[in-house]
């Protein structure tokens, strides 16, 4: 009987601390993520009065885009599992962060209530310098989006 019991203690002191873990996971991690190749993702957040502001930058060979994120499945619908956070402007493009995983991204379409498409790797911690487009984007309390080519293509 003493052996159920310490056994039953166990698994509830194992599920507290879980708990705990799950409730102290940040949101979307700020950083620079890589996706292979030239595919960078850096994720910016700026505290503000009304609630967090986050902005992605997203850049590859064929240019920038600077656009602001907005939560599209907060953790509690999800199990207190992972999140996704939706670009602006970018059709069904969104980011997906697991609360255990705070080291990777999944960027790609959304699809029913997961994010499906590349994983990038978390690299390094996102530069203090920060664009005027990005400042702009991060300021701003509107949906904020801007595409920036690199190359031949700008304009």
């Amino acid at each position: 009987m003493k052996k159920i019991f310490y056994g039953i203690a166990a698994i509830a002191l194992s599920f507290s601390s879980n708990f705990v873990a799950v409730k102290s996971a940040q949101a979307l991690e700020a950083g620079s993520y890589w996706g292979g190749g030239s595919r960078y993702i850096s994720i910016f957040k700026q505290m503000n009065p009304t609630g967090d502001r986050y902005c992605y930058s997203g850049s590859s060979s064929n240019g920038t885009m600077i656009t602001s994120l907005h939560l599209k499945i907060p953790r509690y619908l999800t199990g207190i599992d992972y999140e996704v956070y939706k670009l602006h402007e970018a059709d069904d493009l969104s980011i997906q962060q697991y609360a255990f995983q705070p080291d990777q991204i999944i960027f790609g379409d959304l699809v029913g209530g997961f994010v499906r498409g590349l994983v990038y790797k978390r690299e390094r911690d996102v530069d203090t310098e920060r664009s005027p487009e990005l400042q702009e984007c991060l300021n701003s309390t509107q949906p904020y989006s801007k595409k920036i080519l690199s190359g031949r293509d700008r304009r």
